[in-house]
Formats: structure tokens, C-alpha cells, sequence
């Protein structure tokens, strides 16, 4: 019997260890209030219509999941099986929303419950929800305020992901039993961390960086929605991504609507996925002022129109791009000596 107690105890000692200290992640410092938001709006949803474009490249990725804005980070947090979540945006409104998806996430067991509290019978159930959840008065009142708010907006984009998902047959939590039991534990586990942070300024992004190497972690997925193309990439944004743990497995995943760059037909969006090493290859670079000058040399995927994959550095990368140019040009020859356009 002694002998089955001190096993017993070492597997729970060992299980223990293997925990990563999530400590530093719970005391996460906020960015300032921004003097502005972009047009003055709240990006309450998503309007990034073709997010299983991501689902190939952050399957399964693990580790930490670092995303700004709002729903779309439960979609592709799911697909990566996420071990922490970390949610940002620099509007205090969509980090208020995401306190509401949190106890909406812990009352609801299934993808049918889920839906379900977020139509307008279910405003009651919800508010009492946010009432008993959060002790804070001001946490309390802003997640009132961001559900009275964004809760028919919410209701009809979660409508819009299954359609979406049904058609190209992927699994979404808001129907797949596994991807919601996933996300779910982790809120159940305090798992989830949500911060008014900005990419550009000094304290939240460097700050989840020590917090993911403090755990001994890595970010699995960083997803930048488009966020990338309202500012340069300035010392402070560079210093910010370097201090975010990935490597050669990591991947970046993120929108454009910039002109000069393709669209995915229909949409206003680039979609682009790269991997840690390479971004962080670029960000090196003091030639890569913006993400435009650097999603210029992101090859084609070949399979949909708008989506690129950039997993090379700005040498190697410029140096292929040349080589497309040079090849084209005894096509152009050939044509213009026939006569054809």
C-alpha cells in the first residue's frame, strides 16, 4: 500500500509539473485607450467570409493562439486544438463582447445551447449570466452594454459560419461536438485570456511574449486579421512580433484589403498564411516598410485566387520573384513579333 501512495503521488507530482505556469497570463497589462478607432466604428463580427481558407495551415498547430477582433479567433482557435487562447483588440468593446462569449462558452454544453443563447428569447438568460459572472461593476455593466449592443450582429454572423462551413464541409464549433467541447474546456479551465491590446504600442504584445516563454510555450498561431494594413512596421511593431515565442511550426495567418495585392473574387480580402520563421525573417528586414511591400513577393497558392503562402525569407523571395519576371519576357518577345497583344 505504501508503495501504491508513493506512486500515486508521483504521477500526480509529474502530471503537475507538466502544467505550464499560466500566472503571468492572468496579470496581463493593458494597452492605453487608442485616440481613435478605425471610421470610428466596433468591429462587433467578423466580415472575413472564407476563413476555411485558414483551416489547412492552423490544424492541429497547438500551443498558444495569439488573434485580434472577435469570432473569428473561436473558429480557427478550435480548428488549431489551442491550448491557451489569447484574444486582443485595441477596442475595449470587442475585449467587453468577448467576456460575454465567456459565460455563454461556460453555460452552454452543446453548439445547439450555444446558438441558442445568443437569440433575442435568450436575453434574459444572458444578462442574468453576465450578472452572476462577473463581481467586477464596471466588467459587469461593459458586457451588458457590448451584448444589448452586438447580440442580434453576433446572432446573424454565427448563422452566416455554419452556412459557410456546411458548404465546404469543415467542422465548426457552432456544429461539431468536439471543436466546442475544446473551446468550452477552455474556458472551464480559465484557459482564455482577453486584453485591450495594440499590435504597435509598448505593454500588452510584449507582455503575452514573456507570458508564452514564462509557460515554456510556444505561439502555435498568430492570426493579424487585417489590422497590419492601418499602420507601418514600425521599431515597436517589430520588436513586439520578436518577442512573441515562435519558430519554423508557428504560423501567421492574415487578411488585406489593400489595393495591389489579389482578392479572393467576391470578397474585400487577401488571405495569406506564413510561417513564424519566415515572418520574422522580414520583419529583420529594413526594406519591408508594411505588410503590402512584403505580401507583393507571397507565391500564389495555384489552387484559389487571393490566397498566397509565404514561407521563405525577403532574399530568397525577390530573387524568385526576378525569375518569374525574366521568364515571362521572351513570351511578351514572341507576341509582339506575331503581332498578338
Amino acid at each position: 500500500m505504501r508503495v501504491l501512495a508513493l506512486l500515486v503521488a508521483l504521477a500526480s507530482s509529474v502530471a503537475f509539473a507538466s502544467e505550464p505556469d499560466l500566472a503571468a497570463f492572468a496579470s496581463l497589462p493593458a494597452d492605453p485607450v487608442p485616440p481613435e478607432l478605425v471610421r470610428g466604428l466596433h468591429y462587433w463580427i467578423s466580415n472575413e467570409n472564407h476563413l476555411e481558407l485558414f483551416h489547412d495551415a492552423v490544424k492541429d498547430k497547438g500551443g498558444v493562439y495569439v488573434g485580434v477582433g472577435s469570432d473569428q479567433n473561436y473558429l480557427l482557435g478550435a480548428w488549431a486544438r489551442a491550448e491557451v487562447l489569447v484574444l486582443l483588440d485595441f477596442d475595449q468593446s470587442i475585449v467587453d463582447l468577448h467576456r460575454v462569449y465567456r459565460v455563454v462558452f461556460r453555460a452552454a454544453e452543446t453548439p445547439a445551447d450555444f446558438l441558442r443563447l445568443w437569440t433575442l428569447k435568450s436575453r434574459p438568460e444572458v444578462r442574468r449570466l453576465i450578472q452572476e459572472g462577473y463581481a467586477d461593476p464596471r466588467e459587469r455593466a461593459s458586457a451588458l452594454r457590448a451584448h444589448g449592443t452586438a447580440r442580434w450582429a453576433v446572432e446573424r454572423r454565427l448563422k452566416r459560419v455554419v452556412e459557410q462551413m456546411t458548404k465546404v464541409s469543415l467542422p465548426c464549433f457552432l456544429v461539431d461536438e468536439a471543436d466546442y467541447a475544446h473551446l468550452r474546456r477552455l474556458f472551464l479551465d480559465d484557459k482564455v485570456f482577453m486584453l485591450r491590446g495594440d499590435l504597435t504600442a509598448q505593454r500588452g504584445v510584449s507582455a503575452v511574449g514573456r507570458a508564452v516563454a514564462r509557460a515554456g510555450m510556444k505561439v502555435g498561431v498568430l492570426y493579424l486579421s487585417n489590422a497590419e494594413q492601418y499602420f507601418p512596421y514600425d521599431r515597436r511593431y517589430r520588436s513586439n512580433i520578436r518577442e512573441l515565442p515562435m519558430d519554423e511550426g508557428s504560423v501567421v495567418v492574415r487578411t488585406s484589403g489593400q489595393r495591389g495585392v489579389s482578392h479572393v473574387k467576391g470578397t474585400y480580402y487577401h488571405y495569406n498564411t506564413q510561417s513564424g520563421a519566415s515572418f520574422r525573417e522580414w520583419l529583420a528586414d529594413a526594406k519591408t516598410r508594411d505588410s503590402r511591400a512584403m505580401l507583393r513577393y507571397a507565391p500564389p497558392s495555384g489552387t484559389v485566387y487571393g490566397l498566397s503562402r509565404l514561407d521563405i525569407g525577403p532574399e530568397e523571395a525577390r530573387e524568385a520573384m526576378k525569375q518569374r519576371l525574366l521568364a515571362k519576357r521572351p513570351v511578351k518577345k514572341v507576341k509582339k513579333a506575331r503581332g498578338l497583344p
